[in-house]
């Protein structure tokens, strides 16, 4: 037995490497965007990177400056490539020629478009869900998924044109809420390549990001299908070969109803896997599939060995603070209780923005969105929380309110003078305004909770700006060197100075706790948090568990993102090293955040870790197309069950 595993991971190894040799490169805009773009543009080629690696397939990633030197490959993606030199243009022009295939993601370049067949037409932007789907058409490439999930808010559309229009044909529909055709998504060119008009974000539905991305591939590169439907198949038997999942099944009480869903779930998996088996020397997309099947069953499976706990909080965190259906919150509502969530977190203000008519915050769109959400949550039984960014710009309803703070000199300052993004917490104008929006949620809608989030500095040298030192000054004297007496060494005047704006983050929430508590006592006050404490007290003034000691948090979320299970344990022995503080901590987990990507199985196993910390529960980030699909319904089978 231990011969045979040892051949086939040589084999495993032997099909990893020849894929390798074919050479499949993401190709990121560098040169051809704004400066400002760049980290967008790396940040955006990463996420296809990753599903590919996901899929057990390597690619190399380069910036478009370093493709012309590309000499072996059959694949290139070009993300973000907005405005390619005509260096670049000539090397695209010239793989072409000898045949290799191309998939644009996003560019405004005529002559590039050339190329494929296709002219520029128009840049478009729209921010009322006309583009939320993608439709794909019988033309796309076998084992494509029909329909890809995906919020975008501009694109830019391409038009057939030049010598090769007759080849160049539509092969995917954007699509609104309604499910109406808006707007070509995807072009099939003839040089046998693919032209997006937006591009491919890791906002959700990943899973069929990551096939789509792969039925691309299977086109150009022999092997493709063959090699991810062995990956995943490896990956998956290692928990049915190492006897963890017969273990879990086996503690189960052995005349419960589920040890016997669990053990007739199992042998469904069994047979599976050796339907699964004998497909893998297929290259095919459905052996692909088979061996994804095989991987959610044991997931599955691995779901019915946990219980529901009464009453512990399984939340969610909802960034875009419209649902997992845009626009229908009573349908996400009602498919949050039907998976056992009991509380959801709607990202619906901050600083530079509100979801909701206000007289304090400027408002981005013009619907009611937290209206819609507390009535839909509340009909459903579900808890729902005002989630608040507090001191930073992000998702600002329009340059001016950026601008408008600038003007009021309310921005923090980087060392070098010039403002950040963030608001400055040392401002006692910017506190009362912020103060101000969260009385006023308080007053006008009956939503169960408060959640602070960036309730923080954005880091220590963007802490010490001429504002700031104005203020710190007034208070403490002159510091000799600055900013050097605050960034660097052990000074008793950097102590001072970090102990200084820590305290002013704290009086700020202690004044938010203090008026809820005499006006709305019924609401609980939360924070999104950084994990590691207390380093985070130094790094961006956050002294938060101090806030439970002090009572003026009901709860906190440390936000917990990783995939390595021996860090979480350290971070939650540290979080709960007090037991009395324990049962007021709810635990983040990344799911889909920027720091972790994780599994169905990576998940359960992270809210057992969290449980044996005695944690009040846990939150999920974020509510997108893969919680909806692949982690919701796992945990509904055991952790969130109706029982």
């Amino acid at each position: 037995m231990i011969a045979l595993r040892g051949w086939v991971f040589s084999l495993f190894v032997l099909v990893w490497c020849s894929v390798r040799a074919a050479a499949i490169v993401v190709v990121y805009g560098e040169q051809s965007v704004a400066s400002g773009e760049k980290r967008f543009s790396k940040t955006l080629a990463m996420h296809v990177q990753r599903w590919y690696a996901d899929a057990g397939i390597p690619v190399d990633m380069i910036p478009d400056s370093e493709f012309i030197h590309v000499e072996t490959c059959q694949l290139a993606i070009l993300v973000n490539c907005y405005a390619p030199s005509k260096r670049v243009i000539q090397t695209i022009e010239r793989k072409l020629d000898a045949g290799m295939r191309f998939v644009v993601c996003y560019s405004a370049s005529e002559s590039l478009a050339k190329l494929f067949g296709l002219k520029p037409e128009a840049y478009l932007r729209n921010d009322k869900g006309a583009w939320s789907s993608m439709s794909f058409l019988e033309n796309r490439p076998q084992g494509a998924p029909r329909e890809v999930r995906q919020t975008s808010t501009n694109l830019f559309s391409m038009v057939p044109s030049g010598e090769e229009a007759s080849g160049a044909v539509p092969m995917a529909w954007w699509c609104d809420r309604g499910g109406k055709r808006t707007s070509v998504a995807w072009w099939k060119t003839a040089r046998g390549s693919y032209w997006m008009t937006h591009i491919l974000t890791g906002d959700g539905d990943e899973e069929a990001k990551q096939r789509l991305l792969l039925a691309i591939a299977a086109e150009c590169v022999p092997g493709i299908w063959s090699q991810a439907a062995r990956f995943s198949y490896f990956q998956t038997i290692k928990m049915l070969t190492g006897g963890e999942l017969g273990a879990r099944i086996a503690v189960l009480p052995r005349s419960s109803a589920r040890r016997k869903r669990a053990e007739l779930a199992m042998g469904t998996v069994l047979k599976l896997k050796q339907r699964v088996s004998a497909l893998l020397g297929q290259n095919t997309w459905v052996a692909y599939q088979s061996a994804r099947d095989l991987c959610d069953s044991v997931a599955r499976v691995y779901g019915m060995t946990y219980w529901p706990r009464r009453g512990e909080v399984c939340g969610v965190w909802d960034h875009s603070g419209q649902g997992v259906f845009p626009g229908e919150w009573e349908r996400t509502a009602a498919l949050l209780a039907r998976y056992g969530i009991t509380d959801v977190y709607v990202n619906v203000a901050g600083a530079a923005f509100a979801l909701y008519p206000s007289r304090v915050l400027p408002q981005r769109g013009t619907e009611d969105v937290l209206r819609h959400a507390v009535e839909a949550c509340h009909k459903y039984g579900l808890r729902v929380h005002a989630w608040v960014l507090c001191f930073s710009g992000e998702r600002a309803a329009g340059r001016s309110v950026i601008a408008a703070f600038q003007q009021k000199q309310w921005m923090l300052q980087e060392v070098d003078g010039r403002d950040s993004l963030w608001l400055d917490p040392t401002n006692p104008e910017v506190r009362a305004y912020l103060f101000s929006a969260i009385c006023e949620i308080a007053q006008q809608y009956a939503v169960d909770g408060i959640q602070l989030d960036f309730v923080r500095y954005p880091s220590l040298p963007q802490s010490v700006g001429q504002r700031i030192r104005a203020r710190f000054e007034a208070v403490h004297g002159k510091v000799g060197k600055w900013p050097d007496d605050i960034l660097k060494g052990t000074s008793s005047v950097r102590r001072v100075f970090l102990r200084w704006r820590a305290a002013i983050v704290t009086d700020w929430v202690q004044d938010v706790r203090t008026w809820l508590r005499l006006n709305y006592p019924e609401l609980s006050l939360g924070a999104a948090v950084f994990g590691k404490y207390p380093m985070c007290i130094d790094s961006v003034g956050q002294d938060w568990l101090s806030w439970l000691r002090m009572g003026i948090l009901d709860e906190v979320f440390p936000m917990n993102y990783t995939g390595d299970e021996t860090k979480l344990k350290d971070w939650l022995g540290t979080q709960t090293a007090d037991a009395r503080l324990a049962g007021r901590i709810v635990s983040g987990i990344g799911v889909t955040a920027a720091e972790s990507r994780l599994s169905p199985v990576q998940v359960l196993r992270q809210i057992g870790q969290i449980r044996r910390a005695k944690c009040k529960g846990f939150a999920l980030f974020d509510l997108d197309e893969s919680l909806r699909k692949n982690v919701l319904p796992v945990l509904s089978v055991g952790v969130t069950a109706h029982e």
